[in-house]
């Protein structure tokens, strides 16, 4: 990243207004995903700061699009506003719903949230955010833990330490089969001597069909993003096809308008998708689908694949933002293809 004066610099509006064409072409997707809420003990983005993001593309110029618009505008070649930015929100958490899109709301921005749809229907939680869960529930501080390397004794004392080790287990288990990331969630439980609920409890509490049907409007969309949240290249074909066709039937089924668009979870290609999951993606009709690989997305439609458009996770640094809704990012990007 450039230091934070020079970014103020190259993406003040003189110099917008000369450079800004350069990205004409391209849209910058933000993903997003938990908002904080101290009460119910959730780490995430702030709305002060998601407010400050929409109102300097409120009153820069920007125009912020949906989703749909971005994938419709690459299939047709059409173009959008030249300071195009559209925003997505993963999983559908209450506190999504609760915190962020009020904003999106007021400041007349599309977001498109993402549900894993098995969430909704029977209350599920994956095995990533139960693992969460028994690290900060534990009242121990260190644990024997075997990554692959032999076991170790491993502390986690603080709130980094509970962090990095969340983001640790989160990488090492994704690598694996689903069953296996599963099984190491239910060892884990009894060596952290935690209960785990069987219902996502309230800090995981998802948006609910019922509230879902109430937020859809002119710029709430909800999209299919798996019923149950796998690493979708980790399981079967029929598992993988009935994820992916599960979730999309279940937004037919209760959404007015859902988005014929879907998003993998995990989200980097090669790794946790490939050309299964996008054939399959393919064969529901869906027109597109998003990953979480880092990158723009082109509007000319040879620039890139349909089915695994790329996004940025949304900075918690408003001149990191402005970095990647402006032209620089853009320019930092050819630069290194060269």
């Amino acid at each position: 990243m450039l230091a934070e004066a020079a970014i103020s610099l190259l993406t003040s509006e003189p110099v917008c207004k000369l450079m800004q064409p350069l990205r004409r072409r391209v849209v910058p997707v933000f993903l997003l995903h938990r908002f904080a809420d101290e009460t119910r003990g959730i780490q995430g983005h702030s709305h002060a700061h998601l407010e400050a993001a929409l109102t300097y593309l409120k009153n820069n110029g920007y125009t912020v699009v949906s989703v749909r618009e971005v994938v419709e505008a690459v299939i047709s070649g059409e173009a959008l506003p030249p300071r195009a930015v559209a925003f997505t929100l993963d999983d559908g958490f209450y506190d999504q719903a609760n915190t962020a899109l009020p904003l999106f709301e007021h400041f007349r921005a599309p977001v498109t949230v993402f549900l894993a749809t098995d969430m909704q229907d029977q209350h599920y939680w994956s095995w990533d955010y139960k693992l969460e869960y028994l690290i900060k529930h534990t009242s121990r501080q260190s644990l024997e833990i075997d990554l692959g390397e032999g076991p170790s004794e491993v502390a986690f004392a603080s709130t980094d330490d509970k962090r990095n080790l969340i983001r640790t287990l989160r990488y090492f288990y994704k690598r694996l089969p689903n069953q296996a990331a599963e099984s190491a969630v239910e060892d884990f439980a009894e060596r952290l001597d935690v209960n785990l609920p069987v219902e996502a409890p309230d800090e995981y509490q998802p948006i609910s069909w019922e509230q879902a049907r109430c937020l859809e409007s002119r710029y709430i969309e909800f999209g299919p993003h798996s019923q149950r949240h796998p690493i979708l290249a980790q399981i079967c074909d029929e598992q993988a096809k009935n994820e992916i066709l599960g979730s999309w039937r279940a937004l037919q089924a209760n959404i007015a308008n859902p988005v014929p668009v879907f998003c993998y979870p995990s989200g980097r290609e090669g790794i946790d998708f490939g050309d299964r999951e996008q054939d399959i993606v393919k064969e529901a009709g869906l027109i597109g689908a998003l990953s979480a690989d880092p990158g723009y997305v082109h509007l000319k439609r040879s620039k890139n694949n349909l089915f695994a458009l790329k996004r940025f996770s949304f900075p918690d640094n408003m001149a990191h933002f402005k970095q990647y809704c402006s032209w620089l990012e853009y320019a930092k990007e050819r630069m290194s293809r060269r």
